[in-house]
């Protein structure tokens, strides 16, 4: 009788195929998980790394402040987290090439709660996808999208491995937002659920790290003399932004995407994201695509309509000439 909870054997010669999404939430990194999802070649994770006692959880130790010499025993947690689903996680799509059909039947997105109706015992923030479910050396042979937010250091790590010959690499995906549009987000959709004073407390904390482990990177964030909770929020944004960019300058295996762009082109930037990880684009792709994308062009230009003397103020004091003359986010 087949293990229900067999895996592919793991092997130091025998690494999975990779590739990071990373971004500051509200910037489109589910957007973007989301539109990935519509390859029947991949397999997307959500935010591994928050999972509690999950194999990636040591890594949020690390991710934004880098604190690892290299990436050959991180190579050991990535064999080990693709074969495994999450709470995070969405529920998987029937239409994966390494889903059993039988598993897939009736048409509907395994869920958890799905999966747990193949699986009574399955339990845990991050669990063995059941050989019920799937076919293993498939699944193994996916192309693995892992997403985690705010990783400077994830970016950093594996673009100088690629940069050592004959070392195995993984693909970064860097999505970014319009400033504007991330806080409108940002104050929409976490600010207004959480007291301010304890997300500006968190939000210093996490600036004074970043002085600590980085002072040469995070140079800029003493310029602004006491950040209101706004501004705290953007000088991080700022440093993880400009720290992933630094990372993947002139790598082949680095691809930054403009949110902007892809919710107001989806088809044309995701076919540029696709070709950049070696995805067929198919008829089914472009059906997938334009459902999930129906209303995103009104939504990331929503921002616009907001902008005043204050909010040019406030980016012009936080994000530096470079970034606001990019953005146009320069007073008129």
């Amino acid at each position: 009788m087949e293990d229900p909870f067999k895996v592919p054997a793991e092997s130091p010669t025998r690494d999975p195929n990779i590739a990071f999404l990373l971004g500051m939430g509200r910037s489109g990194t589910n957007f973007l998980l989301d539109l990935l999802d519509a390859s029947a070649l991949t397999h997307c994770r959500n935010e591994p790394d928050e999972l509690g006692g999950g194999v990636l959880e040591p890594w949020s130790e690390w991710k934004i402040h880098r604190n690892q010499s290299g990436v050959d025993d991180l190579w050991g947690d990535l064999r080990k987290v693709v074969v495994r689903g999450g709470e995070r996680d969405r529920p998987i799509p029937p239409f994966k090439d390494w889903v059993r059909s039988a598993a897939s039947s009736p048409a509907k997105a395994l869920s958890k709660a799905a999966l747990r109706k193949l699986m009574p015992g399955l339990g845990g923030s991050e669990y063995l996808l059941p050989a019920a479910l799937v076919r293993g050396d498939e699944l193994f042979e996916a192309l693995h999208v892992l997403k985690i937010n705010a990783a400077p250091s994830v970016a950093e790590l594996f673009m100088e491995s690629a940069a050592d010959s004959g070392a195995k690499s993984a693909q970064i995906i860097h999505i970014v937002r319009n400033p504007a549009g991330f806080l409108r987000s940002w104050q929409r959709r976490w600010l207004a659920e959480h007291d301010s004073e304890l997300v500006l407390r968190a939000n210093l904390e996490r600036l004074e790290a970043v002085l600590r482990s980085d002072p040469k990177g995070g140079a800029f964030i003493s310029t602004v003399r006491d950040p209101d909770v706004h501004e705290a929020e953007l000088l991080f944004w700022r440093y993880c932004t400009e720290r992933i960019r630094a990372a993947g300058e002139g790598r082949s295996q680095f691809l930054e995407v403009s949110y902007d762009a892809l919710a107001g082109s989806p088809l044309s930037t995701l076919q540029g994201v696709f070709d950049f990880l070696d995805l067929p684009w198919t008829e089914e792709v472009t059906t997938r695509v334009n459902k999930l994308t129906e209303s995103s062009a009104a939504i990331a230009t929503a921002f616009q309509a907001e902008l005043d003397d204050a909010a040019f103020a406030t980016f012009e004091r936080t994000l530096g000439p470079a970034l606001c003359d990019e953005f146009s986010l320069s007073r008129p």
